[in-house]
């Protein structure tokens, strides 16, 4: 993959990443997580063959804390697709950004990619190629990276993202920046939320008598798009257009008699690429527009030559790309081609190839997060147009109810605001199902309408390693090992056997009295975890140690739990062990009070993630014979320091 090496010599030439956003207009999940992203993480290892290489990038990039997000179509976003890390994806829809000139019919279609490392340098690359395989390895395309060198070329990245992030509810993407690292000023970059149209900026001060142009796809009336593009740049300019074609022989395009006058008139030529396609490409997807006169400007971006892919008249998607000033005497174009009526599409032949853009099923725009450190989802939406009959309800992964989506009154900019959802429920506090499931779906009278993506945030507190059984994780404690370092924690039983071969089978997750644990072992394991918790020092590692880490107190806490419930388990041991975890939830508090900020309150936040840390002590009871005998019961409670 060509542009693959591209891209690794742009990021090899970074320091540590702070910001890698990235736009297409379609999106394989798949082919990012397992190509792109290792590249990120500047490793030197091989591409992700199982989930544990998959949760083990997941972990380099929430510890790095690389802001890494994917803006695409929103119509192309499908969330059934195999996703394996916590990627942040964007849909976006181009007639609800709040912009002039879009309308339902516009694409979101810009491929842009956006990086900034730790030391402020920062690349811009923009081009053709969509975020797949056929983007990056099998067709052929154009991309062109820039170092960020001067403020103008900032605002004009600035301009690009604000309204995405807006669209978001991200707030503004970029601020405010003082000192650029580059030397490369003779570039500017073009895009559709700029006051000047693509062709404005392309055909500024050239004086062009010519424009050249890549493109695989052209509108239906193609005579009439050149028509209103003389009218803007001039009658006497002409037009060489060099097409990828159907089979080496069709273009997208109908013949008309104006296609024939304009070719008599020399106004108009075909032309072959100016060096034979290798045998393996599957189709030129480039797009290169070269406007040629006094001055000579190149365009290398995701422009087709049709009227919405233009960004430049009435009917405008959202596009973008690189302009670069070249010399005059720059050629794109090979030997001419002698093309007649037979040489372009049908009706039949053009509504086969044409793009059967799915409709967005909804009448409003929601965005899902669940951030992994409150243990909580935030449903943000927008109506745009009026509900009639039946009211949505969305599902959420961690959540056995639906909830109903309930719209404001007033509009506000033009849309419904959705409805407060009451935070309490809302709450998971260990939301294994979010690990393997990241869509949200909204539902209509017991019809599935429509699946989206959860965005994840905090995903440093995202849990995704843990212990099979509550004997190996009691062991290692009793072996004084640091929470997973031993190398039994795996990947939870949600990750394992989805989709990858390699992973091992699950095993059986209780231990019981009888199975080598002792009562010895067991007060010495919990004695151990009370230490770790006596010497915390800060709310961070406090955070890591209760929620976050393999062994975590949440994760010992819910397999206690497990076992209390295990058939044939002792309920003479089983009470010791619901005692021994309730006097831990007792010195999490302690431990909390004590790294509290200043002037914070000492008692911990309510929510569904510190009640995971407490045992319910009504779930065992000791044998009457024992727990009627209430000086035994005292003194037990005093030697062993129970609470009642």
């Amino acid at each position: 993959m060509k542009l693959l090496d591209s891209f690794r010599q742009q990021v090899g030439s970074l320091g540590p990443l702070r910001r890698a956003w990235f736009t297409t207009f379609n999106l394989s999940i798949p082919f990012f997580e397992t190509h792109v992203l290792p590249e990120l993480l500047q490793g030197d290892a091989d591409p992700p063959s199982n989930r544990m290489d998959y949760e083990n990038m997941q972990l380099q990039l929430a510890e790095r804390d690389i802001d890494l997000r994917v803006f695409c179509d929103l119509r192309m976003m499908e969330a059934d697709q195999l996703k394996r890390t916590a990627l942040r994806v964007h849909g976006v829809l181009p007639g609800w950004l709040g912009l002039d000139g879009f309308g339902k019919e516009s694409l979101f279609h810009p491929k842009v990619i956006y990086l900034e490392d730790e030391s402020g340098r920062m690349v811009l690359g923009a081009g053709s190629a969509n975020l797949s395989v056929s983007g990056w390895g099998r067709n052929q395309e154009v991309f062109s990276f820039h170092a960020v060198s001067n403020d103008v070329q900032y605002q004009q990245i600035k301009r690009f993202f604000n309204p995405l992030f807006a669209a978001a509810g991200l707030g503004e993407a970029l601020g405010v920046r003082r000192q650029f690292k580059g030397d490369d000023q003779v570039w500017r970059f073009a895009h559709s939320f700029e006051r000047e149209s693509f062709l404005q900026l392309l055909l500024a001060d050239t004086q062009a008598e010519r424009l050249t142009v890549w493109s695989p796809y052209f509108s239906r009336d193609l005579a009439g798009l050149i028509d209103k593009i003389r009218a803007l740049a001039g009658e006497a300019i002409h037009f060489s257009i060099v097409p990828d074609r159907v089979a080496n022989q069709h273009l997208r395009t109908k013949w008309s008699e104006a296609i024939a006058k304009l070719l008599k008139g020399r106004v108009l030529s075909f032309h072959d690429r100016p060096s034979p396609r290798a045998d393996k490409i599957e189709m030129t997807h480039a797009k290169l527009w070269l406007a040629t006169g006094r001055r000579a400007r190149l365009a290398v971006g995701s422009w087709n030559c049709t009227e919405p892919g233009s960004a430049s008249f009435d009917l405008r998607n959202v596009e973008a790309g690189i302009l670069l000033d070249v010399p005059p005497s720059t050629q794109i174009a090979g030997k001419p081609l002698n093309l007649g009526a037979s040489d372009f599409g049908t009706d039949e032949m053009l509504q086969d190839d044409e793009l059967e853009l799915p409709p967005y099923p909804l009448p409003f725009k929601l965005q899902v997060s669940f951030d992994w450190a409150q243990g909580r989802y935030d449903v943000q939406g927008r109506l745009y147009e009026e509900i009639h009959g039946a009211g949505y309800e969305i599902g959420l992964p961690g959540l056995k109810q639906r909830l109903s989506l309930a719209w404001k009154r007033n509009r506000k900019e033009g849309a419904w605001p959705l409805e407060t959802i009451d935070p309490s429920k809302l709450e998971v506090a260990d939301n294994e199902a979010l690990l393997a499931d990241h869509g949200y779906e909204v539902w209509r009278d017991d019809s599935l309408e429509y699946r989206g993506l959860v965005l994840e945030t905090e995903q440093a507190h995202r849990r995704a390693h843990g212990y099979d059984s509550l004997k190996d994780l009691l062991n290692d404690l009793i072996d004084g090992v640091e929470p997973g370092s031993s190398g039994k924690p795996r990947l939870r039983p949600v990750l394992r056997n989805d989709d990858v071969p390699e992973d091992d089978p699950l095993l059986p997750a209780f231990a019981s009295e009888g199975d080598g644990l002792s009562y010895f072992r067991l007060f010495h394991a919990f004695e151990q975890f009370r230490q770790r918790l006596r010497k915390v020092d800060s709310r961070d590692d406090l955070e890591l140690l209760l929620f976050v880490q393999a062994g975590s107190l949440q994760e010992l806490v819910g397999k206690v739990r497990e076992q209390l419930v295990a058939p044939g388990s002792s309920p003479v041991f089983n009470w010791f062990l619901l005692q021994e975890a309730d006097s831990l939830y007792a010195a999490a508090l302690e431990a909390h009070a004590r790294t509290r900020e200043k002037y914070a309150r000492a008692v911990p936040p309510e929510g569904g993630k510190w009640t995971s840390l407490k045992p319910d002590k009504r779930m065992v009871k000791l044998p009457r014979e024992i727990r009627s005998n209430t000086k035994y019961m005292r003194q037990l409670r005093e030697a062993c320091r129970y609470g009642r």
